[in-house]
């Protein structure tokens, strides 16, 4: 959805609890899928999200989105959720203080961040899902569908992730809410000893807890040591288990990353080098499922976490 800053204006003035009064708008940057705008009302401020064209091709359904968000927001781990006009997928969020960290001082704050994870995690059912082995597959398909044949990693990378799906398999947990896009971006923040918040639940659905710790680590940049502090953290200790699931979800946060660039070659008009960023994203991939440890970690994983 491109649309002009009058398109946006008129667009905030249907929100019901601002009719009437003074909306100011600025722009807030930084969002690769979406177009965002701080509203300052009355001496407050907002974050109003545009979707980007195409959005739901990229496995983003607005309702659940909206269940998530508010989700989040009620166990306080999220900004709140204003308001939201569905019939064009615009969520509004109260707009909250914070900055990003980079991997050495995240990894100082790691036990926050697992915490939010963890109350998120048990918090019951969302209505959306999030398979993550078929979600690679959803893209693949999407992106043909608009021309974009996936590279030749695809059909490499598949195979080891219906392997990884088997081994879950032997052993299976039961899927938890997830966020499922933990870029260093989505969390926020402030000073030492205060908050965190995970922002911007697009993805958020149900599926295994490992994705989401593993999407945190690949993301965030976390080493090994970082890697056995996280599993300490959310499990209490590592066991081969844990470790082996970690590194293979690892593997298909890389995977989906790099398979969702992909569709975004299809559909997307931003000014971003989208094949870049699927050839970073899949390289990485590819070195995560040629490690000399990749098989153990497939057998371990077929054990329970406990």
């Amino acid at each position: 959805m491109s649309m002009t800053r009058g398109a946006i204006e008129a667009l905030v003035s249907q929100v019901p609890q601002w009719s009437g009064r003074a909306v100011v708008l600025t722009p807030l940057h930084g969002g690769i899928t979406n177009t965002n705008y701080v509203a300052t009302v009355d001496g407050r401020r907002y974050v109003v999200r545009v979707p980007g064209e195409r959005t739901e091709l990229l496995g983003i359904d607005r309702a659940n989105e909206a269940e998530a968000a508010i989700r989040a927001a009620e166990l306080g781990i999220a900004p709140g959720v204003a308001g939201m006009l569905p019939e064009v997928g615009t969520l509004i969020t109260e707009l909250v203080s914070g900055h990003h960290l980079e991997p050495h001082p995240f990894i100082g704050r790691l036990d926050d961040v697992v915490q939010l994870l963890a109350r998120f995690h048990g918090s019951g059912p969302l209505a959306g899902a999030f398979p993550i082995h078929r979600v690679v597959e959803w893209h693949a398909r999407d992106a043909a569908r608009f021309g974009v044949t996936p590279p030749a990693s695809y059909d490499r990378l598949h195979e080891q992730s219906e392997r990884i799906e088997s081994a879950f398999a032997v052993a299976p947990q039961p899927a938890v809410p997830c966020h499922n896009d933990l870029l260093p971006g989505n969390v926020l923040f402030e000073n030492e000893g205060a908050g965190v918040w995970l922002l911007d639940f697009e993805y958020a659905g149900m599926n295994d807890r490992f994705f989401d710790l593993g999407n945190v680590s690949v993301n965030c940049g976390l080493d090994s040591a970082a890697d056995e502090e996280l599993l300490h953290l959310y499990f209490g200790g590592v066991t081969d288990a844990r470790w082996a699931r970690l590194q293979l979800m690892k593997m298909m946060s890389e995977f989906r990353e790099g398979m969702w660039a992909v569709v975004q070659q299809a559909i997307s008009t931003l000014d971003t080098d989208f094949v870049a960023y699927a050839d970073e994203r899949l390289g990485n991939c590819e070195r995560l499922a040629a490690s000399a440890e990749f098989d153990r970690w497939l057998t371990d994983a077929a054990q329970p976490i406990d």
